[in-house]
């Protein structure tokens, strides 16, 4: 359950209010538009405002707090924000699980391969990759076969003989953070299982339903790319944002149904040829197909 907005009235007011029009002064609550025509072709920005439809749930580093479950916030203007390393995360979480589910249907050995070192080009190197553990071990577990293809695929792209390491490298996608207008409490109370009864309720700090903030993602391709390659890439991203907005969510216990977008958005597609408007998740998909890179 929330607390009602009232509780976190003047909070709102005083802080989140006067620490937002600071920002706006100084042209940083939301990113700038980069100068599409100075990057590397087939380079696409995306940005769009977007409503949340569930609380959003964080954990700051902060060591001394009122609440022992303090919301993620921005370090000078205490405002609750979204990483870009979270976004990155959330989004590589949702790619992967999308991917790993056409498996499942159709064992196809080089399409895994091949899908699996696009979101390598798209996310940078996997969490122990070179070592055989986290996502890359999760990975080869699914296929041996597809495990080697993709490892091919890695040192042929690179120039990487048999005996070197696989490269680390960063993605071809760079995520800006979000900003939130507004905070409240969301309280999770266990149940005893005999009784029925709330033991000891526990409060989080969240931004609350209704809440708007500003997604923004750069797509930069290096060195040669064709269209069709940078087309797909975008198709993919496209697929997986609109996933991690409406089904899968991007929140800390999102499992739990927390972190989530309503399907309107305001916002825009640019690339150095074109510029393209955004009013729904579902759409965008087919405007980054469409749109002239």
């Amino acid at each position: 359950s929330h607390f009602p907005d009232s509780a976190q009235t003047t909070y709102a007011t005083e802080l989140i209010s006067k620490e937002r029009a600071y920002m706006q002064q100084l042209g940083i609550w939301k990113p700038a538009i980069p100068d599409m025509g100075t990057l590397p072709p087939h380079s696409l920005f995306l940005q769009f405002q977007f409503t949340l439809a569930k609380p959003y749930l964080s954990r700051d580093d902060e060591i001394f707090y009122i609440n022992d479950n303090p919301v993620r916030k921005d370090k000078v203007f205490k405002i609750p924000m979204v990483a870009g390393t979270a976004w990155k995360g959330n989004l590589r979480w949702t790619a992967t699980h999308m991917m790993v589910l056409r498996w499942h249907e159709s064992h196809d050995v080089n399409q895994l391969a091949e899908e699996r070192f696009r979101l390598t080009q798209l996310f940078g190197d996997e969490v122990g990759e070179g070592e055989g553990r986290n996502l890359a071990k999760y990975l080869d577990g699914l296929s041996q076969e597809a495990a080697s293809r993709y490892r091919q695929l890695v040192r042929e792209y690179y120039e990487r003989t048999g005996d070197d390491p696989l490269p680390n490298h960063a993605g071809w996608l760079r995520f800006y953070p979000t900003i939130f207008d507004r905070i409240s409490l969301e309280v999770i109370n266990p149940h005893d299982r005999q009784t029925r009864t709330g033991k000891h309720p526990i409060y989080f700090e969240s931004v609350p339903i209704g809440a708007t903030g500003t997604f923004s993602l750069l797509y930069v391709p290096l060195g040669v790319v064709d269209e069709n390659l940078a087309r797909a890439d975008l198709q993919t991203s496209a697929e997986a944002i609109r996933k991690m907005m409406r089904t899968y969510g991007f929140s800390a216990k999102k499992s739990s149904g927390f972190g989530e977008a309503e399907h309107e958005i305001n916002g825009k597609i640019v690339t150095a040829r074109d510029q393209k408007s955004l009013n729904t998740l579902s759409g965008l998909t087919d405007e980054v197909i469409h749109v002239q890179l």
